[in-house]
């Protein structure tokens, strides 16, 4: 007479084991290439700003890209 197969159970602990060794590479995020402004550039935009006093909007969105582009840098250095 055949010899009974061992439990299932038993079959899943052991691949657990043998796979618990396994180590996971590190995680690394995806850094986009931030783009580099000048100082001319920068201030071109301070003056446009200056000279438009009715964009209430864009300066709120400028320092939102300002902190979004930090934070970026700080994740990805």
């Amino acid at each position: 007479m055949a010899p009974a197969p061992p439990p299932a159970g038993l079959l899943a602990g052991l691949a657990l084991c043998l796979l618990a060794g396994c180590n996971q590479p590190p995680f690394r995020p995806l850094c986009p290439a931030l783009v580099h402004y000048s100082p001319e550039e920068e201030r071109a935009v301070a003056r446009e700003l200056h000279l438009h006093p009715d964009l209430k909007e864009t300066p709120l969105f400028l320092l939102d890209y300002g902190n979004e582009r930090h934070e970026i840098q700080e994740i990805c250095s």
